[in-house]
């Protein structure tokens, strides 16, 4: 790479767009600033994107997929790992699996401690226990950033509220936030809204399966404008299952507040509907998205979300992601048969990942 490369980057702090030049070698790179003017570059540089919802417990039940491929490879800086890995398990994942791995991960651990094998992460209730979970938690600072639940109709059955009171509660213990997989009801959320608290975040929040999210209209159900009100980030979590382009479209004609673009990226989803980061930010962009938002979303919300004060700094730049928005028309389906074609879609480029300067996948 040129020591000096002209760039169209993100300024996280200010959410607008500058030209400048990324200067610098491995291990001393810096954005410098040269103008607020139209683009003098296609070349787009924003701090390292950040996925929030990813399942990287490689070779592991139903879910788990390999977290370099979805990570760096593709453009994604940081992989939040949502809730594969339980108590339990998580030796093993640090012990065959974080070896494996180069892009940077947190995990949201699953109040399950055997972590989500399949669809039924509840079988034993007897064993989901709120001070081991934070116990655990607080024993891994550098790695668990929050736990995590899943409350749908196509994971409870008989449990009801029972793991989303635990998980809560494991989450206060450990002082760390909670992630809420909502999906089918019951459960509603109208009774699930208690339980959650500033910095908490509900994902798959444009799915197409529970009808107590959104109103008709797409404004904010009560419960859903009460979680805004209070602090609770909103979260994509597209997967195989829970993207809606009809619920997404009418939801976003409405005043909300940005949102995070969690992937879902798991062994179903990377085959088809997700694939990587990239698609996912051209599908939300396709629907009218800005630019300035989709970064927000990918990059300060999550490091917000996660606590990571200094990831958005260009000043000296350890994890950057390098892409362009290119002229490509394809027909994207979401994950209740509907199709929307686009002709824009974003393309990586390379990372500056810990420093180091790595070309990317050349994938859409």
């Amino acid at each position: 790479m040129n020591e000096k490369t002209l760039v169209r980057y993100y300024d996280a702090e200010k959410n607008r767009f500058f030209n400048g030049v990324l200067c610098g070698r491995d291990g001393n790179w810096h954005v410098e600033y040269r103008n607020d003017g139209p683009p003098e570059t296609d070349l787009f540089l924003s701090p390292g994107w950040i996925d929030m919802h990813a399942h990287i417990f490689d070779g592991f039940g139903l879910f788990g997929t390999e977290a370099d491929a979805v990570g760096w490879k593709t453009g994604t800086c940081l992989l939040v790992d949502a809730g594969t890995v339980g108590e339990y398990t998580l030796h093993g994942f640090t012990k065959y699996v974080v070896p494996t791995i180069e892009t940077n991960i947190r995990l949201f651990l699953c109040i399950s401690p055997i972590g989500v094998i399949f669809h039924h992460d509840y079988n034993a209730m007897q064993y989901l226990d709120a001070d081991r979970c934070a116990a655990c938690v607080a024993e891994n600072p550098g790695l668990i950033s929050g736990v995590k639940v899943r409350m749908g109709s196509e994971t409870i059955r008989h449990e009801g509220l029972e793991p989303l009171r635990l998980a809560s509660l494991a989450a206060r213990k450990g002082g760390v936030p909670m992630m809420v997989h909502v999906g089918g009801n019951p459960p509603y959320l109208k009774d699930m809204e208690p339980y959650f608290e500033k910095g908490d975040i509900i994902t798959h929040v444009f799915n197409g399966r529970g009808g107590d999210v959104w109103n008709p209209d797409g404004t904010p159900s009560d419960a859903l404008q009460k979680l805004i009100d209070r602090g609770v980030w909103l979260d994509v979590g597209h997967g195989s299952s829970s993207f809606d382009f009809d619920v997404f479209e009418r939801a976003v004609r409405h005043p909300l507040p940005r949102f995070l673009m969690g992937t879902d990226l798991h062994q179903s989803s990377v085959k088809k509907l997700v694939r990587n980061m990239a698609v996912l930010l051209s599908k939300l962009y396709g629907c009218g998205v800005s630019l300035e938002d989709i970064l927000y979303g990918v990059t300060t919300g999550p490091a917000t979300a996660l606590g990571l004060t200094d990831w958005c700094r260009l000043s000296t730049v350890q994890n950057a992601t390098l892409f362009r928005i290119v002229d490509h028309t394809e027909t994207y389906e979401d994950c209740q048969g509907n199709s929307r074609t686009f002709h824009k879609a974003f393309s990586t480029e390379a990372v500056i990942l810990n420093g180091e300067y790595r070309k990317t996948a050349a994938v859409l």
